[in-house]
């Protein structure tokens, strides 16, 4: 991975967001030349430069629906890879805006491809969903038509599903409202989830990148939760180490909304047929690749990935997330001994 990275210069487009910030991150552990970040959210662009004070990131700030804004970067620097993280992620808010979700999942992400295909860029990964693989809302139909427009333009994707403690995910919802004194609020206890740290999902992502040929789909293993024994955990474990009666803590359950499913998938049953192991991860390859310029690659059968049958998370281990993101994100207090107060 080293000689993969030495002396590249790296665009990273969402490079603001919980994935695309830890992308930048871990780019900036390998002998980069450069790391462009560029997002339309300027106040995160300011946090980002306090926070890493590296001479090799430079921030940009545009909008990959305005291809001029992304073209300004092309004109000045020759790009050698890029991590195509940008995209409005939000189920809910995709279903109640889907006209804007096109506009960004996909026409920004064809105008990234236009410039990656224009520019000669050698590689280039969109990062996808879990969402994608049977698309039954607006944000997973814009991520699979996202994913078509790069695998067909030679390009590569990597697919996962929840990122655990990322901005507006289930985990940063609850413990707010636990703080707050308000409702926690679920869909269906018996509903499942794939999840997976945000470190590890981008430590898989740059793996992916090296084994990357062009028009391969690459899924990260994952295992999943179930969201009453998250519940539970945030009930029983959480709430009193944060001080509060679990008997105060009111919960509303309101059933499946528009655009979910009660269990996720991975892989559909298309992309089965063509799905290898490769390390460590799944790889979908393209229609007329050869298995064997991948190296040690391996024929699976595998009819299904979905999070209904993957190995769930242990109460324990959902316990020890939670506190994690306690630790890292809380702004007030700290953690000692295991206990946030």
């Amino acid at each position: 991975m080293k000689n993969e990275m030495s002396g590249k210069t790296i665009l990273v487009t969402g490079g603001t967001g919980s994935i695309g910030s830890e992308i930048v991150k871990q780019l900036l552990e390998y002998d980069v030349r450069k790391v462009i970040v560029f997002s339309r959210d300027e106040l995160k662009h300011f946090m980002m430069k306090k926070r890493i004070l590296d001479p090799r990131l430079e921030t940009v700030v545009g909008d990959i629906r305005d291809i001029s804004s992304v073209q300004r970067i092309f004109d000045r620097e020759k790009i050698d890879l890029i991590y195509h993280a940008a995209a409005m992620k939000h189920v809910v808010v995709c279903e109640d805006f889907p006209t804007e979700c096109t506009k960004t999942n996909v026409i920004g992400t064809q105008n990234i491809v236009d410039l990656a295909v224009k520019n000669k860029v050698p590689k280039m990964i969109t990062i996808s969903t879990d969402k994608a693989a049977y698309p039954v809302n607006a944000m997973g139909a814009s991520k699979f038509i996202a994913e078509r427009i790069t695998l067909n333009s030679g390009y590569s994707c990597v697919r996962f599903g929840n990122v655990a403690n990322s901005r507006g995910s289930v985990i940063p919802v609850f413990i707010d409202n636990i703080i707050n004194r308000k409702p926690l609020t679920i869909t269906d206890p018996a509903v499942t989830r794939f999840i997976i740290d945000i470190p590890d999902a981008v430590r898989l992502v740059i793996k992916a990148t090296e084994n990357a040929h062009g028009g391969d789909l690459f899924i990260l293993k994952m295992r999943a939760f179930r969201l009453g024994d998250l519940l539970e955990v945030m009930l029983e474990r959480i709430a009193p180490k944060l001080g509060i009666a679990p008997h105060s803590i009111k919960v509303e359950q309101v059933g499946l909304v528009p655009g979910e499913k009660m269990h996720e998938d991975l892989i559909n049953a298309t992309e089965a047929k063509r799905t290898y192991e490769l390390d460590g991860m799944y790889a979908v390859l393209g229609k007329d690749a050869s298995a064997s310029s991948y190296g040690k690659i391996k024929a699976v059968k595998i009819e299904a990935y979905t999070s209904k049958d993957a190995r769930l998370l242990s109460k324990d281990e959902i316990e020890r997330m939670v506190l994690q993101y306690c630790e890292k994100y809380m702004a007030k207090g700290g953690l000692e001994n295991g206990i946030v107060y």
